[in-house]
Order: structure tokens, then sequence, then C-alpha cells
């Protein structure tokens, strides 16, 4: 506890200088039935300590005593990231023939782990195929995220690939964001092959909204785009990664990581609780008690 205002107390003196020299002059105050009162509360000395309580209570109340209790915030507000997976066709088909897993489950896997390392943002994802939506909106609820992972499915959006229509919904989730820092990572091992919003369209968005974009190719370099790829993260500010099995998928993620650091400085929040009434209770209390006896003193001797 402390006290806001602790130069009150430099009253103090003051009110000792008083009760020595300055005699008191005080009108009689009546109260009602007052003959009905034990007549055991005439000692001076109550009435004394009533007068400190009175004046100690006041003084207490002025300077504002308070109790502080610092509080970190479970979450802060470092930057919003949606992850755009593309889950056409082509995406059930693996990495190479020794491979039994196709690459949708890899990315699956991949993104999970991200997901969960991912502590102090919020995180959004978008599907994609012949047509994209919107799986989750950006949110801080990590858990939920992760356990929607294993149940998408290839082909849940269609068969096509409409990559330029997946960024513009990127860019129109994250468009009101407040966040410090606005990112996308695009993931994709085809071309685009259906849609209605063009490149520029679609580019011109992410860089009207502040958005950067990391572009991921899966796969063959002849599956996809990757001089388009590499346009779209460039003009954004973000950065073009290929990976052509597991492993490289499993290191570009863990680069995003290293290039956009999920660690962010929470500022405390301080809870102030006033506690000045206490003192005043007791003083307002004091005082009256202190009035009643004084006037029941001047009553006997009238």
């Amino acid at each position: 506890m402390h006290f806001e205002h602790s130069w009150v107390f430099l009253f103090i003196p003051l009110f000792l200088f008083c009760e020595r020299k300055c005699p008191l002059r005080l009108e009689l105050l009546f109260f009602p039935h007052i003959g009905r009162i034990t007549k055991s509360l005439r000692s001076a000395s109550l009435m004394q300590a009533f007068k400190w309580m009175a004046w100690g209570g006041t003084i207490l109340a002025l300077a504002s005593p308070v109790t502080t209790k610092e509080f970190h915030p479970s979450h802060a507000m470092g930057r919003d990231m949606v992850l755009v997976i593309d889950a056409s066709r082509s995406m059930d088909e693996p990495f190479s023939i020794v491979q039994k897993e196709n690459k949708f489950e890899t990315v699956k896997r991949v993104v999970k782990s991200f997901i969960e390392q991912r502590k102090n943002d919020r995180l959004g994802l978008i599907i994609f195929g012949e047509y994209a939506y919107v799986a989750s909106p950006v949110t801080f609820d990590h858990g939920v995220l992760s356990a929607m992972i294993p149940y998408l499915e290839v082909g849940m959006a269609g068969e096509r690939t409409a990559i330029y229509d997946a960024i513009a919904m990127a860019a129109k989730l994250l468009k009101h964001s407040e966040a410090k820092s606005k990112v996308a990572i695009l993931l994709t091992d085809g071309r685009n092959t259906a849609g209605r919003i063009p490149l520029q369209v679609a580019e011109k968005m992410l860089q009207q909204y502040h958005i950067k974009l990391y572009t991921i190719g899966v796969g063959g370099m002849r599956e996809y785009d990757p001089a388009i790829l590499k346009a779209l993260a460039k003009s954004t500010g973000g950065t073009f990664f290929s990976a052509s099995d597991p492993k490289m998928l499993e290191e570009v993620y863990r680069k995003i990581d290293t290039l956009e650091p999920s660690k962010v400085e929470k500022e405390p929040v301080v809870e102030t609780t006033y506690l000045y009434s206490y003192p005043l209770f007791v003083a307002a209390m004091s005082l009256l008690a202190y009035l009643f006896l004084l006037n029941r003193g001047e009553v006997a001797r009238g």
C-alpha cells in the first residue's frame, strides 16, 4: 500500500500546534432524546481519542491510500497472420514415388506444428481450391485452430486452383486488423486455374492494406509458377520459398518463424484500488461521537 498524496501528512504538525495553542470554540449542539443515552460515555479521555481518530482518519483519507496489483496479459497484440493453404486435387499426390503420405497430409502436420509455436499472434486460416473460403478468422484460440487441421481434406474447396481469389480473401480478412504487423502465408503446388480476381487486383489489395505475403511452392517447380510467387512476395516485402520434400517444407516454416518472431513485449496491466473510504468513514463516525460527547457534557453542565 502507498499514498498518492503523502504531502497531506504535513498537516499533522498543524493539528498538534492547534491542539496546544487554540482554545475550543464550538457552539452547543443538541441531540434529541439525549437523556436516553447511557451516562458511561462522559470520559474526557474517550473524547480525546475520538478527536484524534477524526483528525487521523481525515488526514489518511486526504492522503489517498491505494493498493496496486500488476497483471501480465496472456496475449499481446503483436501480429495477425493468415495461413492460406491449397487444398486442390493436385495436393493429393505425394512429394515423390517413395513416399506414402500425400503433400496435403504433410502440409497439415507441418502447419499444425507451426500453429502451436505461435504463442502471441492471432492466426487465421483460409482453404482454397476452385474457390476460397475462411476456415477460421484470426483468433488467439490456437487450440481450436489446431483441432481443425486434421479435418481438412483434399478437394473440399474444389478440384482446381484459385490462388488470386485466396490472396484477395486473406487481404479482406486482414483489412480492418489493428495489429502492428499483418502477414499472409500462401502455400500452393499449382498454377492459378480458377477464380475471378486478376493477379494485379490481388496484389494491389495486399499493398493497400500493408500485408506482407510469404509464398511457398511445394513439389516440383514445373508444377507451380515460381516467377509469379516470387513477384507477389517481393511486391509486399515478403519472401518466396520452395519445398520439394517434407524436410524442406518444415525448414521453410522454421525460417518464416525466424523472420516473423512470435515473441511480443507485453505491457503490464496495473489494477489500482482506492482505500480512502475506510479512514473517511472512521473519521466521520469519530467526529459524530466526539460532538455527541461534547454536547452531552455541555448539557450536563447546563
